[in-house]
């Protein structure tokens, strides 16, 4: 746990300032981009994440799992060669049929600028896989650098773009931009494996690439499944409503899903990682899963807890008036991107296990209760009610997920189940000032000095009665300042 912690760290750490300077960007964004704007990009950005999801046809997975570098370096070149020739495959039709596309898609809008889909799936492919790999060689300042530049200079080029000319392709654009300045930063990891690289041969990848079949064959498929389920909703509310819905939705799943990014890609990362490591040097993993798990429970519930209570203030004091829909969608959306959060990270053990049929299986059932779902409340016309029974599905299908992994992993239910109930009921005692503070409509500013008390509370009552999380806190202190500033904390901490 310490190493894991440490990694976390050495990720996090080194990301959190200039990803916040990204996140403050988006009111000023949203002042500039509208609704519509927004929807015509999210369409074009979940084509694309299906697409991206194919291009590797899921070896970038396996870089971390070989004993080998050389098997590594063979497998890493075997999926930059699957992302080049599926993102010329994927151009070449949909720029040649766009007219049909966009009918299909009821945006007729979009045919203009599918011309971009093949240079944003072949870059953001390469980021994936370059992920991977400074991963495997705990290169994790040059990978935070990295996505700290996708981040940061994607929303430079939005609002210089929209500056010049607010269109969707302002929006398309820069995110086209932001990859290609972080995977062009990233290569520098690359220096040192150049002789790596040179070993790597035809035959070699050849055979890895019937080694890991499985990846290809039932990984792809339960990628493929697994991105159609998270864009399905993009999709579905274009056919259904229309791009303002669309846009607020957008926003509303970019405002949540960037901070919990900040940390929930690196616990990500760091814990595909340490989960491949232990298995290899002792065969199992339910050591890291039962630590991991349920402390991640107890960091990230409260500030979900927080926002489902201020979301319409929030949205409207942040983005502005326009967008009080999407503070609403966000609220609705809360506690299934809660249950993302918690349960993402242990979704590598499928991984790790090599349980890539059982992946498929979950992602194919995924995917089909989402179009039963979002049929069911189009039908009625409501997009608050169809997005309600989203977000009630995606809480039961993310808990079933991770119940069969926490089986299969060894670690029991007992630790995580334990933590969820405790720290929710926490988060809700805790938090009773503040709901009392909104239901006598007290301003904006006074509910934020609120909503920040009670989160110093939370977590100085995880500080001092949670003892790994303490200890592992106090030795990454002790990694920034002198050991004589530290005395105090451990006199303070005795009790342990």
């Amino acid at each position: 746990m310490a190493s894991f912690l440490s990694n976390l760290f050495k990720l996090t750490t080194g990301t959190m300032i200039a990803q916040v300077v990204g996140i403050l960007l988006i009111p000023v964004v949203t002042r500039i981009y509208s609704p519509e704007s927004f929807g015509i990009a999210q369409l074009f950005l979940s084509i694309a994440a299906v697409l991206v999801v194919i291009s590797p046809l899921s070896y970038h997975f396996v870089v971390m799992l070989p004993e080998k570098d050389e098997d590594s370096a063979n497998v890493f070149v075997l999926s930059v060669i699957c992302i080049l020739s599926t993102s010329a495959i994927a151009g070449a039709v949909f720029i040649g049929f766009a007219d049909w596309f966009g009918r299909i898609f009821e945006m007729p809008l979009i045919v203009d600028y599918l011309i971009w889909l093949p240079i944003f799936v072949a870059f953001s492919g390469l980021f994936a896989i370059l992920n991977e790999w400074l991963s495997r060689k705990v290169r994790y300042g040059i990978l935070s650098r990295g996505i700290v530049m996708n981040s940061v200079s994607t929303r430079v080029f939005q609002i210089g773009g929209g500056l010049i000319a607010p269109s969707p392709l302002g929006l398309i654009l820069s995110s086209v931009a932001g990859l290609v300045v972080a995977v062009l930063f990233m290569l520098r990891g690359l220096q040192e494996d150049v002789g790596l690289l040179k070993s790597v041969t035809t035959k070699r990848m050849r055979k890895l690439a019937v080694r890991y079949r499985e990846f290809a064959l039932y990984g792809t498929t339960g990628n493929l499944a697994n991105s159609m389920s998270w864009e399905l909703p993009a999709f579905m509310l274009a056919y259904f409503f229309n791009p303002t819905v669309l846009g607020n939705y957008a926003l509303a799943m970019m405002a949540v899903r960037l901070p919990m990014a900040m940390v929930g890609r690196s616990v990500d990362q760091v814990f595909y990682q340490k989960a491949s490591e232990e298995k290899n040097l002792t065969g199992g993993v339910q050591t890291v899963v039962q630590e991991v798990h349920t402390r991640l429970i107890a960091v990230g519930i409260f500030p979900f807890v927080l926002f489902i209570i201020l979301a319409g203030d929030l949205f409207t004091f942040v983005f502005g008036a326009d967008w009080l829909t999407a503070g609403t969608y966000a609220r609705i959306l809360a506690p299934w991107l809660f249950a993302v959060f918690i349960f993402s990270p242990i979704s590598s053990l499928f991984d790790v296990l090599e349980r890539q049929r059982a992946y498929l299986f979950f992602e194919v059932v995924i995917l089909c209760a989402w179009a039963v779902i979002f049929s069911i409340g189009g039908s009625f016309g409501n997009p608050a009610l169809t997005l309600a029974l989203f977000s009630i599905g995606g809480v039961l299908m993310w808990g079933a997920k991770s119940a069969y992994l926490i089986r299969e992993s060894g670690a029991g239910y007992r630790g995580s189940v334990l933590s969820l109930t405790r720290h929710l009921l926490l988060s809700i005692i805790i938090s009773l000032p503040l709901v009392l503070a909104v239901f006598l409509e007290l301003p904006f500013h006074l509910l934020l000095g609120i909503a920040g008390i009670t989160a110093v509370a939370y977590y100085l009552l995880i500080f001092f009665t949670d003892t790994l999380v303490r200890s592992e806190v106090i030795g990454m202190v002790q990694g920034l300042v002198r050991p004589e500033h530290i005395d105090w904390m451990k006199r303070l901490c005795l009790f342990r």
